[in-house]
């Protein structure tokens, strides 16, 4: 049913339809026109030729009707029968005044007066006179011609001559039945013509309609075939490269979005895009990661908290959020398309680390500042009170002077330890690196710290130690070495123990563990000891002459050569570091 109503309203059958409409519009007039002019041409030769003879028979008859001496009925009777040819018709002779002389429809019609209109005429007129009437008696059509009679420049008389036509009517009626059926016949012709004509010329047509159905949905791969040179041909070769230049253009606009895709998957940035409402429509994986979005309702519900404070955001410059440990500087752009703001794009960049390092640096100043104004404070204190000392206090003098000694030490140690910390992280290097026999370099450490920890009343161990060498520098490992020994002995009470153990941990590393019963340390502090600066106990540290850099330059010497560093403890029971450098183990000879 839908086919039906398809074709009923194609251009197929509109085709059709308006041939056939010219068609039989045209068939309408050429046989009217030839009917109209067959039946004109007809009737007009019938009416010259009943003429010409109603005048034949005016001649004949008038000398009769002219001779009153010889004007008998018998006369004009054998007149009339003399003319068989006549007889298809009735001939009627009127004299003067219009009463019938004879005729040859029959006897019964001698002496009455004739008053149709074609007699009267003629009597009145002098002139022949033809015309054509319908006679409803005989139901048929009569041509009946009056010709007047003359005879030495008088008149005496008419002959009227009345002929059935009907064969004519007849005729054309016959002529007009052919030329229906042979319309009708052309115009069925014409009908299956049209159709396969159609077909034909609206192929192009649909093969471009569907041209145009399959570039919807997007298959470019299909060409409409040209099949001439006339104008479907120049449509289809438009359609064609119409095709082609609609492909190029896809493929190099996905080339385009694939290389921006790429490009905004590639950016360590967040790129979140919003509509003029402020409604997220797109954003990147990195987006994705720096917002803790695990699913796309997590990112819509997310991501619309997050434009509430880009509302206020827009036309500033930068936007700070903090989404629990991570900072996120965020810059609001609003995009324009044809002078109309269309939305905006919120570029997100994780400064975390940043912030980290700003803040360490904010710290590391303030603790350097400190550090320093604590001791030279103190200098300065001392250094005001011994103006004001008699030469007899010399005692007191020699012992502010040994205050002051040591604070400027203390000063030495930390503007040594901070340069060789920073050459450290700007050099990347620990100097000249050789192999230091493992038994030598604890054996030495054992007797730099036997006597400290033998004051302390502190117990030193050292367990067994394997036999290889350590590459590296051999003051710096002493350095790490002797600061984790100090830190043990600083925070284990009298009567604790101190032990040092070293253990091969694989054919190229070998683990030195510096253990303590002191005091311990904190969990929450265990993540930042390492840091510059960073005391768990600030007053004991500072007393014991601390300068707080000592964890972290141990372990920027440790990475520097390769190795590990990384501490274990527990409040009130103790603290374990663990040192693991490169190892090489020292062959044994057969």
């Amino acid at each position: 049913m839908h086919a039906d109503r398809r074709f009923w309203r194609s251009i197929r059958f509109k085709l059709v339809a308006v041939s056939l409409l010219l068609i039989l519009f045209s068939l309408e007039l050429i046989g009217a026109y030839f009917v109209r002019t067959l039946t004109t041409s007809l009737l007009q030769n019938e009416t010259q030729t009943v003429e010409n003879q109603a005048h034949l028979m005016s001649i004949l008859v008038a000398p009769e009707m002219g001779s009153p001496g010889k004007r008998t009925l018998d006369s004009v009777s054998s007149m009339l029968s003399s003319l068989p040819q006549y007889l298809n018709g009735a001939v009627y002779i009127l004299n003067r005044d219009g009463y019938v002389e004879d005729t040859s429809a029959g006897g019964a019609l001698i002496g009455q007066k004739r008053t149709d209109s074609v007699s009267t005429q003629a009597l009145l007129q002098h002139r022949t006179v033809a015309a054509i009437r319908f006679d409803p008696l005989s139901n048929e059509h009569l041509l009946d011609v009056a010709a007047p009679m003359s005879t030495n420049g008088r008149f005496v008389g008419v002959v009227e001559y009345v002929v059935p036509i009907q064969t004519i009517y007849n005729t054309v009626r016959e002529v007009t039945r052919i030329f229906y059926t042979g319309s009708a016949l052309v115009l069925v012709l014409a009908a299956i013509l049209g159709i396969v004509l159609a077909r034909i010329i609206t192929r192009p047509i649909l093969d471009v309609t569907r041209q145009a159905r399959v570039l919807a949905d997007g298959d470019f791969s299909r060409r409409v075939r040209v099949g001439g040179d006339d104008e479907f041909g120049d449509l289809a070769m438009a359609i064609n490269d119409l095709t082609a230049k609609l492909e190029d253009a896809l493929q190099s606009n996905l080339r385009e979005q694939e290389r921006l895709r790429a490009v905004m998957t590639s950016m360590g940035d967040g790129v979140v895009a919003f509509d003029i409402e402020l409604t997220p429509i797109f954003l990147n994986e990195a987006a994705r990661h720096m917002l803790r979005l695990s699913s796309d309702k997590d990112a819509v519900e997310k991501m619309e908290l997050m434009s509430e404070d880009l509302g206020d955001a827009v036309g500033k410059r930068v936007l700070v959020r903090e989404m629990g440990e991570t900072i996120l500087h965020i810059h609001v752009t609003a995009i324009y398309q044809d002078g109309q703001k269309e939305g905006y794009v919120a570029v997100l960049r994780d400064v975390t680390e940043q912030e980290k390092l700003n803040r360490s640096r904010r710290d590391f100043v303030a603790n350097v500042s400190h550090e320093l104004r604590t001791p030279l404070t103190s200098v300065k204190s001392y250094i005001e009170a011994m103006r004001d000392l008699t030469a007899e206090e010399e005692e007191v003098r020699q012992d502010f002077l040994h205050v002051v000694g040591e604070e400027t030490d203390r000063m030495v140690r930390l503007t040594r330890d901070l340069l060789q910390l920073s050459g450290l992280e700007r050099q990347g290097q620990v100097g000249e690196q050789k192999p230091i026999s493992l038994e030598e370099w604890l054996t030495s450490a054992r007797q730099r710290f036997r006597i400290s920890a033998s004051s302390r009343s502190i117990d030193l161990q050292f367990g067994p130690i394997p036999s290889g060498t350590v590459l590296g520098n051999h003051d710096m490992l002493d350095r790490v070495l002797d600061n984790l020994l100090s830190n043990a002995l600083k925070y284990t009470p009298p009567g604790g123990v101190v032990r040092v153990e070293a253990r091969v941990v694989d054919e190229q590393h070998v683990e030195v563990a510096v253990q303590d019963t002191g005091i311990g340390i904190p969990e929450e502090d265990l993540p930042h000891v390492f840091e510059r600066f960073y005391r768990v106990d600030k007053g004991r540290s500072r007393r014991s002459g601390g300068t707080g850099l000592g964890l972290a330059l141990a372990r920027e010497i440790t990475e520097r050569h390769g190795g590990l560093i990384r501490i274990e403890s527990e409040p009130d029971v103790g603290t374990t570091v663990r040192l693991t450098l490169p190892f090489q183990r020292e062959e044994v000879s057969s």
